[in-house]
């Protein structure tokens, strides 16, 4: 082997040896590990501890460290300022400090990182729908940094006005591209849940009608000694019911009050003079040849 691999290979493990005891910065998320970056090379420390925030971790060995305590301010500043800065537009919270924001420039976006779309943006303080704010961009991942000092709460405000109003365009002069893209996407996305909920609801109550339809059937029937096997609605309000008494099956015609529109048998007309109660008995009575093909 030549001799400045080895001399490589013996550097890589005294600077392994020396991570241990080692203290640094770092930011986590549930369940992450920690990295750290030793002359050129970053190694990533799982903590058993890991928890939302910004801590200072020390290392125990070369691929584990424990948390120390909570980083202050002015450490978390110095971490944030080796990164480059991007405004955003909040656009609703996820869960553990995270939230979903716009680039309040998506041009910009998208030429300086290749994105001009929504990415999560971690460890928010605070944060509410339109803030505008300013992140640190650490290769794919936003750490939040600050609010946009630029940027003037009111408008922010506005802007959830108008979409609790459900105006589909908010008359408010002056918003950047990310403000207007940041709108439309949550204005379809309260779109899209209002009509999600109003299916639900829908398909709810057509659940409640269907069961109270049954159970009607089912008791009619009962109450003439015979037993539902099914219905199937016809539209107008009638329905197709199909029934047994005795091992026999039938199947009537009804309207939504119950009362027969075709018995399933010839009655010369007379259908109409009965209810589905009343008809099990006049079915079992009737003579074979007078029994018709299902409808």
């Amino acid at each position: 082997m030549p001799r400045h691999a080895l001399d490589l290979i013996a550097a890589l493990a005294r600077d392994e040896a020396s991570l241990r005891g080692q203290e640094f910065l770092a930011p986590l998320l549930p369940g992450s590990k920690a990295r750290l970056r030793v002359r050129g090379l970053i190694y990533e420390l799982a903590l058993a501890d890991a928890r939302p925030g910004w801590w200072l971790c020390r290392a125990t060995g070369s691929s584990s460290a424990e948390i120390v305590d909570e980083a202050l301010p002015w450490q978390r500043g110095d971490y944030l300022g080796f990164w480059p800065a991007l405004r955003l537009v909040l656009l609703e919270p996820m869960q553990h400090g995270t939230w979903l924001a716009m680039p309040f420039n998506p041009a910009d976006a998208a030429q300086r990182f290749g994105n001009p779309g929504p990415r999560p943006l971690h460890l928010v303080e605070g944060g509410a729908p339109f803030e505008r704010v300013v992140a640190r961009v650490e290769g794919n991942t936003c750490w939040y940094d600050e609010p946009d000092r630029r940027a003037d709460p009111a408008t922010a405000e506005a802007l959830r006005t108008a979409l609790a109003a459900e105006q589909v365009e908010p008359r408010i002069a002056g918003l950047g591209a990310g403000e207007q893209a940041a709108y439309r996407l949550l204005w379809n996305n309260t779109a899209r849940a209002q009509a999600e909920a109003e299916a639900a609801q829908a398909t709810a109550r057509a659940a409640t009608a269907a069961a109270h339809t049954e159970r009607r059937l089912r008791h009619a029937l009962e109450l003439g000694g015979a037993r539902l096997l099914g219905y199937e609605p016809m539209g107008n309000g009638t329905m197709r019911v199909t029934w047994e008494r005795g091992n026999v099956r039938s199947v009537t015609l009804v309207q939504a009050n119950l009362g027969v529109i075709t018995a399933g048998i010839c009655l010369s007309g007379e259908d109409h003079r009965f209810d589905l109660t009343s008809i099990v008995g006049v079915v079992r009575e009737s003579p074979r040849y007078a029994e018709l093909e299902d409808f």
